[in-house]
C-alpha cells in the first residue's frame, strides 16, 4: 500500500458479543465472525447465528469499510489430480446444547412426552 491510495469498499461485519452477568464490554468479548459485501447476506448470517447462539451470546451487523489493494491478482493453482473430491456442502453442525434452539427442542420433546403419557394408567 506504500505506492498509493487503496480503494475502499463499504462492507458489513458479522460481530459476536459474549456477555456475562455484570457485563462490561471488553475487546476479548468481541469477535468478528465474517465480513460480507451485502447487508442482506449479513442479516441472514446474523439471524442464523442468533438462532444457534448460547445464552448471553449475541450476533449483530456492523457497517465498516475495507481497503482493497490495487495489485495484480495471483493465479490460483489447480488442486492435484489425485486429491479427493470436495463435498458440495458441509453437514450442518448440531446446535450447541446451550443454544436457544436446542433448549426449545428439548422443552418441546418433554411436552410431547407428557401428552402421550397423560391419559394412560399404570
Amino acid at each position: 500500500m506504500a505506492s498509493g491510495q487503496a480503494e475502499q469498499r463499504e462492507s458489513y461485519a458479522v460481530v459476536r458479543l459474549d456477555s456475562f452477568r455484570g457485563f462490561t464490554p471488553r475487546p476479548e468479548n468481541v469477535t468478528v465472525k465474517k465480513v460480507v459485501s451485502s447487508l442482506a447476506d449479513a442479516e441472514l448470517e446474523v439471524r442464523y447465528l442468533n438462532g444457534l447462539a448460547a445464552t448471553g451470546t449475541v450476533y449483530f451487523v456492523q457497517r465498516t469499510t475495507v481497503a482493497l489493494e490495487s495489485r495484480a491478482a495471483q493465479p490460483v493453482s489447480a488442486p492435484p489430480v489425485s486429491a479427493p473430491p470436495i463435498a458440495a456442502s458441509a453437514p450442518k453442525p448440531a446446535p450447541d446444547a446451550r443454544s436457544r434452539r436446542a433448549r426449545a427442542e428439548k422443552k418441546k420433546s418433554k411436552k410431547n412426552k407428557k401428552k402421550s403419557t397423560k391419559g394412560r394408567r399404570k
